[in-house]
């Protein structure tokens, strides 16, 4: 008689996202944490610096979502008249299927560009990512009122923040109208504390969950 082996699909799952999760760390902490590195990224776009941020989210959270429905991509919502665009959104997760794209139609380079128009009933839900937030400010406030015509459900993300500012940032958060507040990783005078990837854990179950909820 052969032995049933035991399911261990869930500790592998967490094992996929916890590599996932120190990659994306070692990406983006060493400019926070070396005060050389953190001089030079200044001179730096910071547009250029945030959308890093966004894409290295969105090819993670594609891996998350893969063989559901749902796609993630930057881009902006198109109205149900067809007439108004949003603001630009560092990540919209929608149903399959874009009105239009623009990007750099390159097929011997790859895209430099992969910008997407999601028609507002495909819409679940948009990130907006951001880097050190030390609090939420008027302009993140503006953002979601700017939202608020094309969608419902607003998460913000957080490349890093201070850990004694979690539960007020969290909780102006949500008075600001965001559905829910993650971070990637936690500063403490000035070094990133020792990685923990329950908040990210927790970031890919909402994920699923949404996925899931379209099934």
């Amino acid at each position: 008689m052969v032995k049933k082996r035991k399911e261990t699909l869930g500790v592998l799952q967490k094992g996929f996202l916890k590599e996932e999760y120190r990659t994306l760390c070692a990406n983006l902490s060493e400019y926070r944490v070396d005060a050389k590195l953190r001089e030079a990224r200044k001179s730096v776009l910071a547009f250029v610096t945030g959308l890093r941020f966004s894409a290295l989210l969105i090819y993670r959270m594609r891996k998350i979502l893969k063989n559901t429905n749902l796609k993630a991509d930057w881009g902006a919502i198109i109205d149900d008249t067809g007439k108004k665009c949003s603001p630009e959104c560092d990540i919209i997760v929608h149903d399959d299927g874009s009105i239009y794209e623009w990007n750099g139609d390159d097929d011997v380079g790859g895209r430099v560009m992969d910008f997407h128009f999601i028609h507002q009933q495909n819409v679940r839900l948009v990130i907006s990512c951001k880097s050190c937030v030390t609090q939420i400010d008027r302009n993140m406030k503006d953002d979601i009122v700017k939202l608020a015509d094309y969608v419902e459900n607003v998460w913000l993300f957080a490349e890093c923040c201070e850990a004694k500012q979690v539960p007020k940032l969290r909780r102006d958060a949500k008075n600001a109208g965001y559905k829910k507040f993650y971070y990637l990783y936690l500063l403490k005078k000035g070094s990133v504390t020792p990685q923990d990837e329950r908040v990210w854990f927790r970031f890919a179950q909402s994920l699923q969950g949404l996925a899931a909820k379209e099934q």
